[in-house]
């Protein structure tokens, strides 16, 4: 399945989100696309540290979004 992973910060007092990074990936299911999302965080090398991600199918449609928390780390 055909994935799109966007990491984003969220400003505080609202849901407006700036994108920080964009990347296509393709898996097999849900739990692999997370599981890879955070792999990814972990090496991508982002000059700013999201707050969250989400997950988009290849026609846009928003499959999964997760805010990284104390028990949720980045």
């Amino acid at each position: 399945m055909q994935i799109r992973i966007e990491f984003f910060r969220v400003h505080d007092g609202s849901d407006a989100r700036a994108r920080l990074n964009r990347m296509d990936c393709v898996t097999s299911d849900i739990e692999a696309a997370i599981a890879q999302a955070e792999d990814l965080l972990k090496g991508a090398g982002m000059p700013q540290k999201p707050d969250a991600f989400a997950l988009f199918d290849d026609l846009g449609n928003e499959l999964y979004q997760a805010r990284f928390t104390p028990t949720n780390p980045r």
